[in-house]
């Protein structure tokens, strides 16, 4: 069993090797509550954590986030039918960040969780997890590439939470692998400073716009397109490459990368489950490997 979860700054996605998606916002809160059945949440050491409610995690560093109980309840919605889970388990990490991968091992490996979780239905786990297996992000959206495309160059534009990932190949080989800090949360508390008199809390603002509360123009996103590509343009030259942008962030910019862009840039299919589906392409390799070395 390969279980695959990506803890983003703004959504964890996570996908099993049968092919379960799931997806669901960052933010969590460990405030008491009298009525904890009222709410989504993980008992884990005596203690509770509520999803998709309270604030998002201001942490750039993945692994230095207190991230066990969001990766157990992203497991729990992966197999919403199992009270016992027993498998290998993939991780992402921006580029950056892979020097830090081994804390993942250290913590995870052949370890053990009991637990109670309130997700589909309120249920009691064991989760035992066996080994860990950590891919870059942007890295991992490459193997989706048409194998074509891939003989030429291609750079992935990874558009994360509070990040963004740039992969650079040129015919199959890196180039560029790099994180930038930026990221669709930055947009988000752009749009929250413009409407300060209505005081909108950052996890509000992605809400508040499918409301139409919050009213968002071409020209506030091709102006934060514009310091993505700022942000990146000492090291790479769109103009020179196929480029593919994913990532949920991606998501909000589908129009300019559309429509403003040139040509040659576009919306890779699926981006907001681009990633793991990439690792999980990745995984079953590496656990073959293991398997047959």
């Amino acid at each position: 069993m390969i279980t695959v979860l990506d803890l983003g700054n703004n959504n964890v996605k996570g996908i099993n090797d049968k092919g379960t998606l799931i997806n669901f916002r960052s933010n969590l809160s460990k405030s008491y509550e009298s009525y904890p059945d009222g709410f989504n949440y993980i008992l884990l050491d005596g203690e509770y954590t509520y999803f998709e409610k309270g604030i998002f995690s201001k942490e750039y560093i993945k692994t230095n986030k207190d991230y066990k109980a969001q990766l157990l309840y992203g497991i729990a919605k992966l197999y919403p039918n199992e009270d016992k889970v027993e498998t290998n388990l993939t991780l992402l990490l921006p580029l950056s960040e892979m020097q830090h991968k081994s804390k993942y091992g250290t913590d995870l490996t052949n370890k053990q969780f009991k637990f109670t979780v309130r997700a589909t239905k309120k249920k009691d786990m064991i989760v035992n997890i066996k080994n860990v297996f950590v891919v870059p992000e942007g890295y991992a959206s490459y193997s989706l590439v048409d194998e074509k495309i891939k003989a030429g160059n291609v750079l992935i534009i990874d558009i994360g939470g509070r990040t963004t990932n740039v992969v650079a190949m040129d015919y199959g080989k890196a180039q560029i692998l790099e994180t930038y800090k930026i990221g669709i949360l930055d947009f988000y508390l752009k749009l929250k400073n413009l409407n300060a008199d209505k005081q909108y809390k950052l996890e509000d603002i992605e809400k508040a716009i499918e409301r139409k509360d919050i009213k968002v123009s071409q020209k506030d996103l091709a102006n934060f397109m514009n310091d993505i590509l700022n942000e990146i343009s000492l090291a790479v030259n769109i103009n020179h490459y196929k480029v593919f942008f994913t990532g949920g962030g991606s998501i909000v910019l589908k129009d300019i990368i559309k429509n403003i862009l040139p040509e040659q840039c576009v919306l890779l299919d699926d981006p907001l489950y681009s990633n793991v589906k990439g690792a999980l392409v990745f995984s079953k390799q590496y656990w073959s490997s293991e398997n047959n070395g």
